[in-house]
């Protein structure tokens, strides 16, 4: 599975939005009227209709945490390849694998990933990921990855998943900014392993996943 050509970083260009409905809408509207850049990031300081899976909202306050979407055009990855929709399974396990990796860094190794979107520490819910993807008849053509982080807030309103933020595990405040150049940095890494090491690989390194009693 290995890509013909490097793979694009991810995180290059970064645009930079105040506030929005959501990362994730706005990217989805960049690539459908043409003008998304493969391997570009939205990071949004505040969004109006922040998405989860299932219809779920997110509870964010303004400029407290990590909120971003990233485009990748498969193509881009490997130009040779007839990516289709199988091949989802592979990249949702690397984006996972990136943002856990990403946290743990910080968190600690209480870190852990909880099937099929959620970056957990210990018990509680640390971030979220939301994948959406277009097609073009049977071929896979573009992914929107959105992804938000628990930061620098300390009080939630929505008490569904247990939330926890960053500041509340450590004990201080980030820089967003920063924290944002080592999540795209994470996920680079995590997507370029998979195009090497392949779909069933990818998804074993997912382990250990945190598991309700």
């Amino acid at each position: 599975m290995s890509p013909a050509t490097p793979i694009i970083t991810l995180g290059e260009p970064l645009i930079e939005l105040s506030s929005i409905d959501s990362t994730n809408i706005y990217a989805i509207s960049q690539v459908h009227e043409r003008m998304a850049v493969s391997g570009s990031c939205y990071r949004a300081d505040f969004q109006t209709l922040g998405k989860g899976q299932h219809g779920r909202v997110w509870d964010s306050e303004h400029g407290q945490n990590l909120l971003c979407s990233y485009v990748l055009e498969l193509k881009s990855l490997n130009p040779t390849k007839n990516w289709s929709p199988d091949d989802q399974k592979g990249l949702s396990a690397a984006v996972a694998i990136g943002a856990k990796t990403f946290f743990q860094t910080h968190a600690g190794e209480e870190t852990l990933i909880k099937l099929p979107n959620d970056i957990y520490w210990r018990d509680r819910k640390a971030g979220g990921i939301l994948i959406e993807n277009t097609l073009r008849g049977a071929e896979w053509t573009w992914s929107v990855i959105g992804i938000g982080f628990n930061i620098n807030q300390t009080t939630f309103n929505i008490a569904n998943g247990q939330p926890v933020s960053l500041c509340q595990i450590t004990g201080k405040q980030w820089e967003i900014g920063r924290l944002q150049t080592e999540l795209s940095e994470a996920l680079t890494k995590s997507i370029n392993d998979w195009l090497k090491e392949g779909d069933a690989e990818t998804i074993e390194k997912m382990k250990p996943l945190w598991k309700s009693n």
